[in-house]
């Protein structure tokens, strides 16, 4: 039962530690842990579905408790170009300073310099690693860049190309082209509109009570017109792959659960026919049957106990550990342009609650049909028994 409990606590952490990791890297590389568009924009993304009022929304996004920082963003689509080469190209126009405080774009660099906040236009870009590879882009190359403007005209000018971002041709980020936010408001005649704004707060499990917290903000300042979604909203498909996740992993627990509940009651039928003599005298001294089999369930239920309280004190240190030091993957696991080395574990309450309630009540459970067993001895055939 310790070994159980060990193991399944050790399990619950790893998971729930791994899965918080990927979650965190995702959505602190790219999408933030909440966003902020107008309404519908999410569903059918549109130049013209923008926000305008970017100080108003900014002081009520600084209300929010646990709020960590914020970033604005551009999106538009639009066509890069290389000599005789030509890609699609997603236009992504951001505040460097803030973007970098909010994701983790600015450590994705694998060649040149991030952009800087200026006062004036910078007319420079930071491309995926998919963009550089198909025009063949380095760092210093000029990419002519066309596209639709807000006004209804064709916008077209020529970049510098400052950064190329890690990961290969196959990330999320590899058609993506990062601008200044200013760049992109000339460029696409936005004025000084924008499309969305990236949120981050202290823990991601929070992300939906922040989202219904920030959205009833809005809506007594009068901005109905806005919504606010988490991440497992804005990331539908990689929510829904974590869940998938999820549900494999519970059946690996279930069989860890299956593997405890076999050795307990293995070890408590062993234990009752070696005592079918002792219990054949009990018998025969007059103790009922009833008694016989509620001081087998009450004997499993103080082994389940006492395994517990090692079985806690044991996985506490093991977890602990594993959430500070980590295990080491043989091979660096990269997702969608950030790489994983380490899976750690996670300590909190259901990874030492749950396996307790599970071994407790897997313990009176297998031990009910031994216990059954030990009421039906005939106390003249138990105690010829050597």
């Amino acid at each position: 039962m310790v070994g159980g409990y060990v193991l399944f606590s050790l399990a619950l952490s790893i998971s729930e530690g791994t899965y918080g990791t990927v979650i965190e890297k995702f959505t602190k590389s790219y999408t933030g842990h909440l966003q902020v568009h107008r309404n519908g924009y999410l569903d059918k993304p549109s130049l013209y579905k923008n926000l305008d009022d970017y100080q108003a929304l900014s002081k009520e996004i600084e209300k929010l408790p646990g709020v960590k920082s914020w970033a604005p963003r551009i999106y538009s689509g639009a066509l890069a170009s290389l000599d005789k080469k030509t890609s699609m190209a997603k236009i992504i126009g951001i505040d460097p300073e803030a973007e970098a405080r909010t994701t983790s774009i600015k450590m994705k660099l694998k060649d040149g310099e991030y952009l800087k906040n200026s006062s004036d236009v910078q007319k420079k870009v930071i491309v995926g690693a998919g963009l550089a590879e198909t025009l063949k882009l380095k760092v210093g190359s000029e990419v002519v860049l066309v596209g639709q403007g807000a006004d209804g005209s064709i916008s077209n000018d020529l970049f510098t190309v400052s950064g190329i971002l890690k990961g290969d041709v196959y990330s999320k980020d590899r058609n993506y082209c990062y601008m200044d936010l200013k760049a992109a408001q000339l460029f696409l005649s936005m004025d000084s509109n924008f499309h969305e704004i990236a949120i981050i707060v202290d823990d991601y499990r929070n992300a939906e009570a922040a989202a219904v917290s920030l959205t009833d903000n809005l809506k007594k300042s009068g901005q109905d017109n806005l919504e606010v979604l988490p991440w497992p909203k804005v990331e539908k498909q990689f929510y829904n792959t974590m869940v998938f996740e999820k549900k494999g992993m519970r059946i690996c627990l279930i069989v860890i659960v299956i593997i405890v509940a076999i050795g307990v009651l293995n070890t408590v039928l062993m234990t009752i026919l070696e005592r079918t003599m002792e219990y054949g005298v009990l018998r025969a001294l007059g103790t009922r049957p009833l008694t016989l089999f509620w001081m087998i369930l009450l004997e499993t239920a103080g082994l389940a106990i006492i395994s517990i309280i090692i079985g806690f004190i044991l996985s506490f240190i093991l977890n602990y550990w594993v959430s500070i030091h980590g295990i080491d993957y043989p091979n660096p696991i990269d997702i969608g342009g950030f790489t994983i080395t380490t899976m750690y574990g996670l300590i909190y309450a259901g990874a030492f609650i749950g396996p307790a309630i599970v071994t407790f009540f897997t313990a009176i459970i297998v031990s009910i049909f031994p216990a059954f067993r030990a009421m039906k001895i005939n106390p003249v055939e138990a105690m010829r028994m050597n």
